[in-house]
């Protein structure tokens, strides 16, 4: 039997507020290079520059991981933990703010 789960983003299973603090709405900058690897570990060509933007998402309860949505549009996990996120991303102020 597979381990597999599907994770269906419908209102029942989302919520706005990371454990880390982020809100689904807000806008992170990366503050650092981010070098993406495949799956061995090997860098995949694709390079973030420090500075970058990126959109939190909401969250799907049944798979506690931070959604962020890359420039591009393409989405990304990241682990919900203060530290990790502290570490690589910093809140941008909205300008109305």
């Amino acid at each position: 039997m597979s381990d597999w789960k599907l994770h269906a983003a419908d209102e029942d299973n989302l919520f706005s507020q990371y454990k880390c603090g982020l809100v689904a709405g807000q806008r992170v900058m990366l503050r650092r290079e981010l070098v993406c690897r495949d799956h061995t570990g090997e860098p995949s060509g694709e390079i973030h520059p420090a500075g970058e933007i990126w959109t939190v998402l909401p969250g799907l309860i049944s798979d506690p991981v931070l959604w962020l949505r890359q420039p591009d549009g393409a989405r990304h996990t990241w682990d919900d933990d203060v530290a990790q996120v502290a570490e690589w991303f910093q809140v941008v102020e909205s300008e109305g703010a």
